[in-house]
Formats: C-alpha cells, structure tokens, sequence
C-alpha cells in the first residue's frame, strides 16, 4: 500500500543516526497533548513527524467534537472526553526556527515536503538564529503548548530553556535529546591501605554514559520544594549517542500539593483504609498544620476529611439516589434496593461507601442519615491566616518584603493576576505590595508578568 508520508519519513532520516525512535515519540505526544502552539528549535526529521502527529489530532478532535454534539453515537469514548475542552475547533500550528547554518542539512527538503503532504498550512518557518530572535517576538507566539529541543550544544539548551521556559504555558511540555553523554573517567587500582588516596595508582580509563550537567541541575531543582514542574529521562541502554529523550512538564493550576496524607485521600474517595504510600524515596514530613484538626468525632472523618468524604462520595450518581432513599425513609438494605429498583449488592456497596463517609450510620439493621456529619465539616475547615501589616518605616518594610520572595519561585513569570493571588494572602492590598516589590526590585516587572530577577 502506498504510504507517501512513510516514504517522505525514509528520504529524510540519516540511517544510523539514532532518531529512529525520537520521531514517533513526538508523533505519539502530539497526539496525547493536543498542543496549539509548538515550536521546534532545529528542523530535520522530527518537523514531519511532529506535523503528523498534530495532522492526527486534529482529525482526532474533530471527530471528538462530532461524538460530543450527538452528531455521531459513540458512548464509551463520549463517557471519557471533557466536553469544554473539545468543543472549541483545534487548529494547532508548528514554528520552527533554523538558519540552515548546519552542513547537510534537511530544513528545506522538510518545508518542501511538508507542502507536497498538505502539511504546511500548519507549519511556519523563521529562518533565524534562535538567539537573536528578540523578547516580543518570542511573545508573539502565545502559551507554548510542546517544544523540541534539538540543535546547539548543553549551554546551547540552557539558553533556549532560560528563554523559552517562562513561556511555557501551565500543563506544557519541553522535549530535549541526549539526556545522557558517553565521557572518560579515571578509576584507581587500589592497594591495601586504610587512607583515601594513599595505595591508589592511577592508570585506568573507562568510558562511561552519565546524566549530562543539564539534566542533574534539572533535577536538582525538581527536588525542591514548589519546584512546579517534572523531570522524566528516557534512556536508551544499548546507545552511547543519540540517546534517548528528556521530558520537562511545568505543573498545570490545579496541580499544587493538596497537603493530605495518602490513605486519607483513599478512604475520602471511598477506596480502602488499609493502603500504605509507596515509599520511593526518602519518608515525606508531614506538619503539624497539615494534621491538626484530624480527631475523628462519631463519624470517623472530621474537619477538612469529612467534607472532602462527603463530596466524593456525593460524586456518584448511584450514591446519591441511595442516600435520598435513606433520608427519605430508614430501612434496611433489602428495602432500600427494592424501593429503588436496584440489585441489592449493588445497594449495600453504595451504602458502605456512604457509611465510610460518615453520611449514614446502621442501627437495629436499618440504615439512618447522620445529620450531625454537615455541622462537623463545616466549622472545622482551616482558617485563613491572619493579615499583615505592611511597615510604614522603609527599613522594615524592606526586611518584610524580603520575606515575601520565596513566595515566587525563580525561573517563572507570573501573570498580575497570579500575583494578586499569592500576595492577597498576606495582605489585602496586593497593589501596594505590588508597587513596594517593584520599587525594592525584590520582583522585576514587564509586560503584564513578574518574576523573581
């Protein structure tokens, strides 16, 4: 069968090379992340089989928002897709930047082939050095939804990271080749001998594939607290060039750490209570803010848990119609399945799952509501901090401000309202705050986005 964008593929990548599994990586994740907006820094094999793979979401994400009109029946894949977010037509598009300075190069046969595929309406070339692009050009991109990394050396990537990173919109990711790097190193031959040097001759060199210096300094910053994005590298072991595919994701909105132990988070979902965390690395310190306000009172979930059990029990439809039963009327569980129509063992699962949440409770056989369990959730939510009090004197405003910084992680740039939101903890009046940061340059400012300078 004629595959004329397989072929295109063939005439374009170096045999040997090592892309060969490069390439449908990036095919498969722009087909998972459904970006708007990617750039690809270096053009060559990888430019088509990113364009093919947000060809295949496009189709894909029209043929997602036909099943979510009703326009085609399709209900298993209508239960798994979020109607907003496909409703809106997908038109994604592709820049690359390359000033073809590179020997051999495959730029222009990659545009020429992009345009006898009908690729190229989604494609746009800018024959520049990347760093000489200015700051509002790069800002006329928009969010970057998918970036490629493949061209320059390690300090190469660390200024298109320092460039393109602040960019990235929430939920982004950044792709860069060779994680890993063939290198020399110097082993000893070791003597008898308790000192550290002492009886060590020098003389054996070894070859060795070692994380590059840019992918530990990632994870050294990964690790930290409030770090706000992920760092996974794919290896591939029978390589010493060309290997494998690193991965940055910058943390969506919604992704901050919920502060709630493990199994708590399991039995408010109505999963079992005997599950133990897996323990990967070092134990997780749990504060003490994060427990306070955990005792158990009569239902066995109180506070900030008994609301969070109480809606995620309340999530299900099934759940809802049973708990209506029993507020209506107490009975048993062979009553309640009978007046609802319903098989009694899937009754009494949804009935255990409401007793877990503390919504009901069983006396004499006959299942009950707990109306105590709203009041107790309620009261026991944490309270807001109290608000500060901005200095008047310059010298200890300095110092509170000060304390604030570490509230803004570095490396990222805030959109106003953002700010407004991290400082409107601290202090009412964020403009004030705002202003005062600017002025002791504790945060730079420009066009509408903060960052730590």
């Amino acid at each position: 069968m004629h595959d004329p964008a397989g072929e295109a593929l063939r005439a374009l990548t170096r045999p040997g090379m090592g892309t060969e599994n490069a390439g449908p990586a990036l095919r498969a994740l722009a087909r998972m992340l459904r970006p708007r907006t990617v750039v690809e820094v270096g053009a060559g094999s990888s430019t088509l089989h990113l364009l093919l793979g947000l060809s295949d979401a496009r189709s894909e994400a029209a043929e997602d928002r036909r099943i979510v009109r009703g326009e085609v029946a399709a209900e298993e894949r209508a239960s798994v897709l979020r109607p907003r977010s496909v409703l809106d037509d997908y038109a994604p598009k592709l820049l690359v930047i390359d000033d073809f300075s590179v020997p051999g190069t495959s730029a222009h046969r990659v545009r020429e082939t992009a345009r006898t595929l009908g690729l190229d309406a989604m494609l746009t070339f800018i024959e520049r050095d990347f760093f000489a692009l200015a700051d509002h050009e790069l800002d006329a991109w928009g969010p970057l939804d998918l970036v490629w990394l493949d061209a320059g050396t390690q300090a190469d990537d660390a200024g298109f990271l320092t460039s393109l990173w602040p960019r990235v919109a929430p939920g982004g990711t950044v792709v860069l080749h060779e994680p890993y790097l063939a290198t020399t190193v110097e082993t000893y031959e070791t003597h008898e001998t308790h000192d550290t040097y002492a009886g060590q001759d020098r003389g054996r060199v070894a070859c060795r594939v070692v994380p590059t210096p840019l992918l530990q300094e990632l994870r050294r910053q990964a690790a930290l607290p409030d770090a706000g994005f992920d760092v996974l590298a794919l290896g591939e072991p029978h390589k010493h060039r060309q290997t494998g595919l690193l991965l940055l994701r910058k943390h969506g909105a919604g992704e901050r750490d919920r502060g709630v132990p493990f199994p708590e988070e399991l039995r408010a979902l109505g999963e079992i209570d005997s599950a133990v965390a897996p323990r990967l690395g070092p134990a997780v310190e749990t504060s003490g803010a994060e427990t306070a306000g955990a005792e158990t009172a009569g239902t066995g979930i109180a506070g900030t848990e008994a609301a969070d059990g109480i809606l995620a029990a309340l999530a299900d439809d099934t759940r809802r119609t049973v708990y209506s039963a029993v507020v209506l009327q107490a009975d048993t569980t062979q009553g309640i399945a009978e007046r609802l129509g319903m098989a009694p063992a899937r009754c009494a699962k949804s009935l255990a799952a409401l007793e877990r949440a503390g919504l009901i409770a069983s006396t004499e056989k006959l299942w009950t509501p707990v109306d105590d369990v709203w009041r107790q959730a309620a009261p026991r939510r944490p309270r807001p901090r109290p608000q500060a009090v901005i200095p008047s004197k310059q010298g200890k405003r300095r110092v509170f401000l000060e304390g604030l910084v570490p509230l803004f992680a570095p490396d990222r740039r805030y959109p106003e309202a953002e700010v407004n939101e991290i400082l409107r903890e601290v202090h009412p009046d964020v403009a004030a705050l705002r202003r005062h940061l600017v002025e002791e340059r504790l945060l730079a400012r420009a066009d509408g986005r903060y960052w730590r300078p």
